[in-house]
Protein backbone atom coordinates (compact mmCIF):
# COMPACT_ATOMS: atom_id res chain seq x y z
CA UNK A 1 0.00 0.00 0.00
CA UNK A 2 1.32 3.33 -0.82
CA UNK A 3 1.77 6.02 1.52
CA UNK A 4 -1.04 8.02 0.67
CA UNK A 5 -3.34 5.42 0.18
CA UNK A 6 -2.26 4.53 3.81
CA UNK A 7 -2.56 7.94 5.13
CA UNK A 8 -6.69 7.76 3.26
CA UNK A 9 -7.00 4.60 5.10
CA UNK A 10 -6.45 5.42 8.24
CA UNK A 11 -8.57 9.01 8.05
CA UNK A 12 -11.48 7.05 6.79
CA UNK A 13 -10.80 4.77 9.97
CA UNK A 14 -10.55 7.69 12.27
CA UNK A 15 -13.92 9.34 10.65
CA UNK A 16 -15.17 6.19 11.22
CA UNK A 17 -13.88 5.96 15.00
CA UNK A 18 -14.89 9.72 15.74
CA UNK A 19 -18.46 9.18 14.47
CA UNK A 20 -19.18 6.46 16.12
CA UNK A 21 -17.45 7.09 19.17
CA UNK A 22 -19.38 10.27 19.39
CA UNK A 23 -22.43 8.52 18.97
CA UNK A 24 -21.26 5.95 22.05
CA UNK A 25 -20.27 9.19 24.34
CA UNK A 26 -23.65 10.83 23.20
CA UNK A 27 -25.91 8.08 24.45
CA UNK A 28 -23.99 7.47 27.59
CA UNK A 29 -23.83 11.14 28.84
CA UNK A 30 -27.44 11.74 27.98
CA UNK A 31 -28.69 9.07 30.22
CA UNK A 32 -26.30 10.09 32.96
CA UNK A 33 -27.81 13.25 32.90
CA UNK A 34 -31.15 11.81 32.72
CA UNK A 35 -30.36 10.06 35.69
CA UNK A 36 -28.63 13.05 37.43
CA UNK A 37 -31.72 15.94 36.72
CA UNK A 38 -34.33 13.33 38.06
CA UNK A 39 -32.78 11.63 40.91
CA UNK A 40 -31.26 14.76 41.87
CA UNK A 41 -34.67 15.94 42.40
CA UNK A 42 -35.87 12.94 44.21
CA UNK A 43 -32.90 12.51 46.46
CA UNK A 44 -31.35 14.83 48.91
CA UNK A 45 -27.77 15.57 48.85
CA UNK A 46 -26.11 13.11 52.07
CA UNK A 47 -28.10 10.34 49.71
CA UNK A 48 -26.33 11.60 46.81
CA UNK A 49 -22.82 12.02 48.82
CA UNK A 50 -23.34 8.27 50.24
CA UNK A 51 -24.27 6.90 46.25
CA UNK A 52 -20.74 9.06 45.25
CA UNK A 53 -18.65 7.93 48.04
CA UNK A 54 -19.92 3.86 47.34
CA UNK A 55 -19.36 4.50 43.50
CA UNK A 56 -16.14 6.08 44.01
CA UNK A 57 -14.61 3.03 46.06
CA UNK A 58 -15.93 0.81 43.75
CA UNK A 59 -15.16 2.52 40.62
CA UNK A 60 -11.17 1.89 41.98
CA UNK A 61 -12.12 -1.80 42.20
CA UNK A 62 -12.90 -1.48 38.66
CA UNK A 63 -9.52 -0.06 37.68
CA UNK A 64 -8.29 -3.58 38.67
CA UNK A 65 -10.55 -5.86 37.10
CA UNK A 66 -8.58 -6.53 33.62
CA UNK A 67 -5.05 -6.71 35.53
CA UNK A 68 -3.98 -4.13 33.22
CA UNK A 69 -4.39 -6.17 30.16
CA UNK A 70 -6.64 -4.46 28.06
CA UNK A 71 -4.51 -1.71 26.41
CA UNK A 72 -1.71 -3.91 26.02
CA UNK A 73 -3.81 -6.60 23.69
CA UNK A 74 -4.58 -3.55 22.04
CA UNK A 75 -0.88 -1.88 21.33
CA UNK A 76 0.91 -5.27 20.81
CA UNK A 77 1.69 -5.81 17.09
CA UNK A 78 0.07 -9.77 17.77
CA UNK A 79 -1.47 -11.32 20.23
CA UNK A 80 -1.74 -15.22 20.43
CA UNK A 81 -5.26 -16.93 20.14
CA UNK A 82 -4.12 -18.73 23.97
CA UNK A 83 -3.49 -15.10 25.14
CA UNK A 84 -6.80 -13.90 24.23
CA UNK A 85 -8.16 -16.76 26.10
CA UNK A 86 -6.11 -16.69 29.41
CA UNK A 87 -6.73 -12.87 29.51
CA UNK A 88 -10.72 -13.41 29.42
CA UNK A 89 -10.85 -16.11 32.24
CA UNK A 90 -8.19 -14.44 34.18
CA UNK A 91 -10.02 -11.20 33.87
CA UNK A 92 -13.17 -13.64 35.45
CA UNK A 93 -11.01 -14.76 38.16
CA UNK A 94 -9.63 -11.23 39.54
CA UNK A 95 -13.80 -10.07 39.21
CA UNK A 96 -14.96 -12.50 41.37
CA UNK A 97 -11.97 -12.09 43.65
CA UNK A 98 -12.43 -8.43 43.86
CA UNK A 99 -15.83 -9.14 44.13
CA UNK A 100 -15.23 -10.79 47.57
CA UNK A 101 -13.23 -8.90 48.88
CA UNK A 102 -14.99 -5.13 48.74
CA UNK A 103 -17.84 -7.36 50.08
CA UNK A 104 -15.61 -7.98 53.00
CA UNK A 105 -13.97 -4.95 53.58
CA UNK A 106 -16.90 -2.90 53.19
CA UNK A 107 -17.74 -1.80 57.01
CA UNK A 108 -14.29 -1.26 57.34
CA UNK A 109 -14.55 1.45 54.74
CA UNK A 110 -17.47 2.82 56.06
CA UNK A 111 -16.02 3.38 59.53
CA UNK A 112 -12.94 4.74 58.15
CA UNK A 113 -14.78 7.44 56.01
CA UNK A 114 -17.28 8.06 58.81
CA UNK A 115 -20.08 7.49 56.88
CA UNK A 116 -22.95 5.54 58.15
CA UNK A 117 -25.04 3.87 55.72
CA UNK A 118 -22.09 2.88 53.08
CA UNK A 119 -21.92 -0.45 54.02
CA UNK A 120 -24.99 -1.93 52.02
CA UNK A 121 -24.58 0.11 49.23
CA UNK A 122 -20.51 -0.81 48.86
CA UNK A 123 -22.03 -4.12 49.08
CA UNK A 124 -24.52 -3.44 46.14
CA UNK A 125 -21.76 -1.95 44.08
CA UNK A 126 -19.30 -4.61 44.11
CA UNK A 127 -21.83 -6.35 41.75
CA UNK A 128 -20.33 -4.70 39.02
CA UNK A 129 -16.42 -5.96 39.36
CA UNK A 130 -17.08 -9.47 38.12
CA UNK A 131 -18.61 -8.11 34.73
CA UNK A 132 -15.92 -4.95 34.70
CA UNK A 133 -13.11 -7.33 33.56
CA UNK A 134 -14.40 -9.36 30.75
CA UNK A 135 -15.96 -6.30 29.09
CA UNK A 136 -12.85 -4.44 29.07
CA UNK A 137 -11.42 -7.91 27.15
CA UNK A 138 -14.02 -7.93 24.51
CA UNK A 139 -13.37 -4.14 24.45
CA UNK A 140 -10.09 -4.19 23.37
CA UNK A 141 -11.04 -6.63 20.61
CA UNK A 142 -13.33 -4.54 19.08
CA UNK A 143 -10.66 -1.97 19.33
CA UNK A 144 -7.65 -4.16 17.86
CA UNK A 145 -9.80 -4.66 14.87
CA UNK A 146 -11.27 -1.22 14.96
CA UNK A 147 -14.95 -2.60 14.96
CA UNK A 148 -16.13 0.80 16.11
CA UNK A 149 -19.85 0.76 15.69
CA UNK A 150 -19.76 -2.68 17.29
CA UNK A 151 -18.28 -1.18 20.25
CA UNK A 152 -20.87 1.75 19.92
CA UNK A 153 -23.67 -0.06 19.78
CA UNK A 154 -22.75 -1.68 23.06
CA UNK A 155 -21.94 1.05 24.70
CA UNK A 156 -25.55 2.53 23.89
CA UNK A 157 -27.43 -0.03 24.77
CA UNK A 158 -25.91 -0.59 28.09
CA UNK A 159 -26.38 3.11 29.15
CA UNK A 160 -30.37 2.96 28.39
CA UNK A 161 -30.54 -0.26 30.50
CA UNK A 162 -28.54 1.64 33.16
CA UNK A 163 -31.10 4.73 32.98
CA UNK A 164 -33.92 2.57 32.90
CA UNK A 165 -32.60 0.47 36.66
CA UNK A 166 -31.76 3.30 37.95
CA UNK A 167 -35.25 5.22 37.77
CA UNK A 168 -37.32 2.39 38.20
CA UNK A 169 -35.42 1.77 41.48
CA UNK A 170 -36.12 4.90 42.19
CA UNK A 171 -39.74 5.05 41.39
CA UNK A 172 -40.18 2.31 43.72
CA UNK A 173 -38.05 3.15 46.47
CA UNK A 174 -36.59 6.70 46.51
CA UNK A 175 -32.92 6.03 48.41
CA UNK A 176 -29.19 6.28 47.68
CA UNK A 177 -29.30 2.65 46.16
CA UNK A 178 -31.10 3.90 42.71
CA UNK A 179 -27.21 5.47 41.45
CA UNK A 180 -25.73 2.12 42.83
CA UNK A 181 -28.58 0.06 40.55
CA UNK A 182 -27.88 1.78 37.62
CA UNK A 183 -24.12 1.30 38.13
CA UNK A 184 -24.70 -2.57 38.02
CA UNK A 185 -26.93 -2.58 35.23
CA UNK A 186 -24.42 -0.33 33.00
CA UNK A 187 -21.68 -2.59 34.09
CA UNK A 188 -23.46 -6.37 33.51
CA UNK A 189 -25.36 -4.83 30.28
CA UNK A 190 -22.15 -3.73 29.09
CA UNK A 191 -20.29 -7.11 29.56
CA UNK A 192 -23.31 -8.79 27.68
CA UNK A 193 -23.67 -6.69 24.79
CA UNK A 194 -19.80 -6.60 24.34
CA UNK A 195 -19.84 -10.43 24.21
CA UNK A 196 -22.78 -10.38 21.58
CA UNK A 197 -20.80 -7.66 19.65
CA UNK A 198 -17.48 -9.26 19.64
CA UNK A 199 -16.11 -12.37 17.52
CA UNK A 200 -13.87 -13.39 20.55
CA UNK A 201 -15.32 -16.88 21.56
CA UNK A 202 -12.16 -17.93 24.04
CA UNK A 203 -11.93 -21.65 24.84
CA UNK A 204 -11.33 -22.55 28.39
CA UNK A 205 -7.90 -22.16 28.87
CA UNK A 206 -5.93 -20.26 31.53
CA UNK A 207 -1.96 -19.86 32.00
CA UNK A 208 0.00 -17.50 33.00
CA UNK A 209 2.59 -17.72 30.75
CA UNK A 210 0.45 -16.52 27.71
CA UNK A 211 0.52 -13.38 29.63
CA UNK A 212 4.02 -12.99 29.98
CA UNK A 213 4.57 -10.90 26.92
CA UNK A 214 1.80 -8.51 28.11
CA UNK A 215 3.09 -8.47 31.90
CA UNK A 216 5.35 -5.47 31.93
CA UNK A 217 3.17 -2.95 29.65
CA UNK A 218 -0.16 -4.47 31.39
CA UNK A 219 1.27 -3.93 35.30
CA UNK A 220 2.62 -0.38 34.25
CA UNK A 221 -1.16 0.31 32.96
CA UNK A 222 -2.76 -1.42 35.83
CA UNK A 223 -0.78 0.71 38.38
CA UNK A 224 -1.31 3.53 36.01
CA UNK A 225 -5.28 3.31 36.12
CA UNK A 226 -5.22 2.97 39.55
CA UNK A 227 -3.31 6.00 40.17
CA UNK A 228 -5.27 7.96 37.52
CA UNK A 229 -8.47 7.01 39.12
CA UNK A 230 -7.04 7.54 42.64
CA UNK A 231 -6.19 10.97 41.82
CA UNK A 232 -9.60 12.17 39.88
CA UNK A 233 -11.44 10.69 42.57
CA UNK A 234 -9.89 11.51 46.17
CA UNK A 235 -11.12 15.00 45.99
CA UNK A 236 -15.20 13.29 46.95
CA UNK A 237 -13.87 11.02 48.83
CA UNK A 238 -12.11 13.45 51.30
CA UNK A 239 -15.00 15.81 51.41
CA UNK A 240 -17.37 12.73 52.58
CA UNK A 241 -14.73 12.20 55.05
CA UNK A 242 -13.98 15.66 56.14
CA UNK A 243 -17.06 17.55 55.87
CA UNK A 244 -19.96 14.91 56.26
CA UNK A 245 -21.94 12.80 53.28
CA UNK A 246 -24.41 16.53 52.12
CA UNK A 247 -21.27 18.28 51.30
CA UNK A 248 -20.04 15.33 49.61
CA UNK A 249 -23.10 15.58 47.52
CA UNK A 250 -23.03 19.18 46.61
CA UNK A 251 -19.42 18.33 45.37
CA UNK A 252 -21.05 15.10 43.63
CA UNK A 253 -23.52 17.06 42.04
CA UNK A 254 -21.31 20.20 41.20
CA UNK A 255 -18.81 17.88 39.97
CA UNK A 256 -20.64 15.35 37.65
CA UNK A 257 -22.62 18.38 36.42
CA UNK A 258 -19.04 20.30 35.71
CA UNK A 259 -16.83 16.93 34.30
CA UNK A 260 -19.67 15.61 32.15
CA UNK A 261 -18.22 17.08 29.22
CA UNK A 262 -14.83 15.46 30.04
CA UNK A 263 -16.99 12.49 30.17
CA UNK A 264 -18.02 12.32 26.82
CA UNK A 265 -14.61 13.74 25.26
CA UNK A 266 -12.62 11.61 27.09
CA UNK A 267 -13.20 8.30 26.25
CA UNK A 268 -14.28 9.60 22.55
CA UNK A 269 -11.03 10.90 22.32
CA UNK A 270 -8.91 8.03 23.53
CA UNK A 271 -10.86 5.18 21.91
CA UNK A 272 -10.35 6.95 18.32
CA UNK A 273 -6.93 8.09 19.10
CA UNK A 274 -4.83 5.23 20.85
CA UNK A 275 -5.27 2.65 18.25
CA UNK A 276 -4.59 5.08 15.31
CA UNK A 277 -1.38 6.32 17.44
CA UNK A 278 -0.17 2.83 18.14
CA UNK A 279 0.14 2.51 14.36
CA UNK A 280 1.63 5.76 13.61
CA UNK A 281 4.28 5.09 16.19
CA UNK A 282 7.14 4.35 14.19
CA UNK A 283 6.45 7.50 12.16
CA UNK A 284 6.96 10.89 14.47
CA UNK A 285 6.20 13.34 12.01
CA UNK A 286 2.65 12.28 11.68
CA UNK A 287 1.98 11.26 14.88
CA UNK A 288 2.87 14.98 15.95
CA UNK A 289 0.72 16.58 13.28
CA UNK A 290 -1.84 14.17 14.21
CA UNK A 291 -1.37 15.08 18.06
CA UNK A 292 -1.17 18.72 16.94
CA UNK A 293 -4.60 18.51 15.02
CA UNK A 294 -6.15 16.75 18.30
CA UNK A 295 -5.18 19.63 20.30
CA UNK A 296 -6.33 22.13 18.39
CA UNK A 297 -9.38 20.80 18.18
CA UNK A 298 -9.98 19.81 21.48
CA UNK A 299 -9.08 23.72 22.28
CA UNK A 300 -12.23 24.96 20.87
CA UNK A 301 -14.39 22.17 21.85
CA UNK A 302 -13.77 22.32 25.46
CA UNK A 303 -12.96 26.06 25.65
CA UNK A 304 -16.55 26.82 24.13
CA UNK A 305 -18.36 24.10 26.49
CA UNK A 306 -16.83 25.16 29.84
CA UNK A 307 -17.24 28.75 29.17
CA UNK A 308 -20.87 28.38 28.34
CA UNK A 309 -20.62 25.90 31.81
CA UNK A 310 -18.90 28.54 33.81
CA UNK A 311 -21.30 31.50 32.76
CA UNK A 312 -24.57 29.42 32.88
CA UNK A 313 -23.80 27.29 36.64
CA UNK A 314 -26.89 29.22 37.90
CA UNK A 315 -29.57 29.34 36.12
CA UNK A 316 -28.82 26.07 34.64
CA UNK A 317 -28.45 24.73 38.18
CA UNK A 318 -31.92 26.27 39.34
CA UNK A 319 -33.46 24.37 35.85
CA UNK A 320 -32.24 20.89 36.18
CA UNK A 321 -31.90 20.61 40.24
CA UNK A 322 -33.99 22.90 42.18
CA UNK A 323 -32.93 25.59 44.68
CA UNK A 324 -31.80 23.16 46.79
CA UNK A 325 -28.39 22.38 45.00
CA UNK A 326 -27.75 26.40 45.18
CA UNK A 327 -24.66 24.99 47.31
CA UNK A 328 -23.09 23.55 44.42
CA UNK A 329 -23.10 27.04 42.24
CA UNK A 330 -19.82 28.23 43.53
CA UNK A 331 -18.08 24.44 42.81
CA UNK A 332 -19.41 24.08 39.55
CA UNK A 333 -18.11 27.16 38.08
CA UNK A 334 -14.49 26.83 39.66
CA UNK A 335 -14.65 22.94 38.41
CA UNK A 336 -15.01 24.00 34.88
CA UNK A 337 -11.38 25.10 35.09
CA UNK A 338 -10.51 21.26 35.91
CA UNK A 339 -12.40 20.24 32.90
CA UNK A 340 -10.70 21.76 30.76
CA UNK A 341 -7.82 21.14 31.82
CA UNK A 342 -8.32 17.66 31.83
CA UNK A 343 -10.11 17.34 28.78
CA UNK A 344 -7.54 19.31 26.50
CA UNK A 345 -4.85 16.87 28.30
CA UNK A 346 -6.48 13.67 26.72
CA UNK A 347 -4.97 13.24 23.30
CA UNK A 348 -0.77 13.07 26.01
CA UNK A 349 -2.25 10.42 27.71
CA UNK A 350 -3.20 8.41 24.53
CA UNK A 351 0.64 9.17 23.14
CA UNK A 352 1.87 7.91 26.44
CA UNK A 353 0.29 4.43 25.87
CA UNK A 354 0.33 4.25 21.96
CA UNK A 355 4.54 4.46 22.46
CA UNK A 356 4.25 1.72 25.02
CA UNK A 357 5.51 4.02 27.62
CA UNK A 358 3.15 2.37 30.48
CA UNK A 359 6.13 2.69 32.78
CA UNK A 360 6.18 6.64 32.41
CA UNK A 361 2.60 7.33 32.66
CA UNK A 362 2.41 5.14 36.06
CA UNK A 363 5.24 7.43 37.64
CA UNK A 364 3.38 10.75 36.31
CA UNK A 365 -0.16 9.30 38.19
CA UNK A 366 1.64 8.82 41.46
CA UNK A 367 3.26 12.24 41.03
CA UNK A 368 -0.19 13.74 40.41
CA UNK A 369 -1.84 11.46 43.04
CA UNK A 370 0.77 12.78 45.58
CA UNK A 371 0.20 16.55 44.17
CA UNK A 372 -3.89 16.20 44.03
CA UNK A 373 -3.77 14.70 47.61
CA UNK A 374 -1.26 17.76 48.97
CA UNK A 375 -3.86 20.49 47.45
CA UNK A 376 -7.59 18.94 47.90
CA UNK A 377 -6.20 18.38 52.25
CA UNK A 378 -4.74 22.02 51.70
CA UNK A 379 -7.91 23.16 50.20
CA UNK A 380 -10.55 21.09 52.18
CA UNK A 381 -9.62 23.59 54.93
CA UNK A 382 -11.66 26.61 53.12
CA UNK A 383 -14.25 24.14 52.37
CA UNK A 384 -16.18 22.90 48.90
CA UNK A 385 -14.74 25.59 47.04
CA UNK A 386 -11.05 25.24 48.67
CA UNK A 387 -11.29 21.22 47.41
CA UNK A 388 -12.00 22.46 44.07
CA UNK A 389 -8.86 25.49 43.69
CA UNK A 390 -6.75 22.68 45.21
CA UNK A 391 -7.36 20.10 41.88
CA UNK A 392 -7.74 22.61 39.24
CA UNK A 393 -3.86 24.35 40.77
CA UNK A 394 -2.54 20.62 40.74
CA UNK A 395 -3.36 19.38 37.26
CA UNK A 396 -1.82 22.72 35.80
CA UNK A 397 1.22 22.46 38.13
CA UNK A 398 1.43 19.10 36.69
CA UNK A 399 1.09 19.83 32.62
CA UNK A 400 4.30 21.26 32.01
CA UNK A 401 5.68 17.53 32.54
CA UNK A 402 3.77 16.06 29.61
CA UNK A 403 5.37 19.06 27.23
CA UNK A 404 8.80 18.30 28.22
CA UNK A 405 7.95 14.11 27.70
CA UNK A 406 5.95 14.93 24.42
CA UNK A 407 9.29 17.22 23.07
CA UNK A 408 11.80 14.13 24.10
CA UNK A 409 9.52 11.63 22.30
CA UNK A 410 8.29 12.88 19.27
CA UNK A 411 9.68 16.31 18.47
CA UNK A 412 6.96 18.56 19.40
CA UNK A 413 8.37 22.21 20.58
CA UNK A 414 6.76 23.26 24.07
CA UNK A 415 5.44 26.20 23.03
CA UNK A 416 3.64 24.58 19.82
CA UNK A 417 1.62 22.32 22.01
CA UNK A 418 0.50 25.06 24.99
CA UNK A 419 -0.83 27.14 21.86
CA UNK A 420 -2.45 24.23 20.09
CA UNK A 421 -4.05 23.35 24.03
CA UNK A 422 -5.06 27.18 24.98
CA UNK A 423 -5.44 29.41 21.48
CA UNK A 424 -9.83 28.91 21.94
CA UNK A 425 -8.70 30.44 25.85
CA UNK A 426 -9.25 34.38 25.18
CA UNK A 427 -12.52 34.26 23.45
CA UNK A 428 -13.53 31.81 25.97
CA UNK A 429 -12.78 34.17 28.76
CA UNK A 430 -14.27 37.02 26.57
CA UNK A 431 -17.52 35.07 26.51
CA UNK A 432 -17.72 34.19 30.10
CA UNK A 433 -17.02 37.84 30.88
CA UNK A 434 -20.35 38.45 28.61
CA UNK A 435 -22.51 36.47 30.15
CA UNK A 436 -20.98 37.77 33.42
CA UNK A 437 -21.94 41.05 32.53
CA UNK A 438 -25.88 40.27 31.16
CA UNK A 439 -26.03 38.42 34.29
CA UNK A 440 -24.95 41.45 36.56
CA UNK A 441 -27.76 43.84 34.92
CA UNK A 442 -29.93 41.11 35.72
CA UNK A 443 -33.77 42.48 34.44
CA UNK A 444 -35.18 39.74 36.77
CA UNK A 445 -35.48 36.58 33.91
CA UNK A 446 -37.04 33.64 35.39
CA UNK A 447 -34.46 30.46 34.90
CA UNK A 448 -34.99 29.20 31.90
CA UNK A 449 -35.08 32.42 29.44
CA UNK A 450 -31.75 33.65 31.24
CA UNK A 451 -30.53 30.18 30.40
CA UNK A 452 -31.39 30.62 27.02
CA UNK A 453 -30.75 34.53 26.37
CA UNK A 454 -27.34 33.87 28.23
CA UNK A 455 -26.25 30.79 26.25
CA UNK A 456 -27.12 32.15 23.13
CA UNK A 457 -24.81 35.62 24.13
CA UNK A 458 -22.03 33.45 25.32
CA UNK A 459 -21.94 31.11 21.83
CA UNK A 460 -22.45 34.05 19.64
CA UNK A 461 -19.06 36.08 21.57
CA UNK A 462 -17.01 32.86 21.73
CA UNK A 463 -17.50 31.84 17.99
CA UNK A 464 -17.23 35.66 16.78
CA UNK A 465 -14.19 36.33 18.69
CA UNK A 466 -12.69 32.87 18.05
CA UNK A 467 -13.38 33.49 14.25
CA UNK A 468 -11.77 37.19 14.46
CA UNK A 469 -8.78 36.22 15.74
CA UNK A 470 -7.93 33.09 14.80
CA UNK A 471 -9.74 32.38 11.82
CA UNK A 472 -7.50 30.13 10.17
CA UNK A 473 -7.68 27.61 13.49
CA UNK A 474 -11.52 27.93 13.33
CA UNK A 475 -11.72 27.16 9.47
CA UNK A 476 -9.05 24.17 10.55
CA UNK A 477 -11.40 22.64 12.95
CA UNK A 478 -14.54 22.81 11.12
CA UNK A 479 -12.66 21.05 8.14
CA UNK A 480 -11.62 18.45 10.97
CA UNK A 481 -15.04 18.01 11.64
CA UNK A 482 -16.80 17.70 8.47
CA UNK A 483 -14.18 15.37 7.46
CA UNK A 484 -15.38 12.99 9.76
CA UNK A 485 -19.04 13.03 9.04
CA UNK A 486 -20.85 9.98 7.39
CA UNK A 487 -20.12 10.04 3.77
CA UNK A 488 -16.67 11.81 3.60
Amino acid sequence: MTANAKAGSLGREAGSAMRWNAAAAGATLLSQFLQLVVLARWLDPAEFGLAAAAISVAGFAQGLADLGLTNALVQRDSIEENAWSSALWACVLGGIILFLGLSIVSPFCATLLHLKGLTPLLCAAAFTLPWAGPAFVFQAELQRRLKFSRLALAEITAAIASLAVALGWAAWHRDAMALVAGQVALLSVRCGALFFASSLRPRLHLNWKDLRPLASFGGYQLGERILNYASGNLDRLLVARFLGPAAAGFYAVASQIALRPLALIGPFVFRTLFPLFARLQQEKERLASSLLRSLSLLSLISAGIYALLFGLAEPLSHVLLGTKWNASVPVLRVLTGLGFLWAVSNPLASLTLALGRAGTGFWINVLALASNSLFVLIGSHYGLTGVAWGMVVSVALMMPLDFILARWWIGVGTLRMLWAMTWALPPAIVAALAMWKFGAWDPGLQPWPELILKGGLGFAVFMATAWLFQRQRVREAFEEIISKLPGR
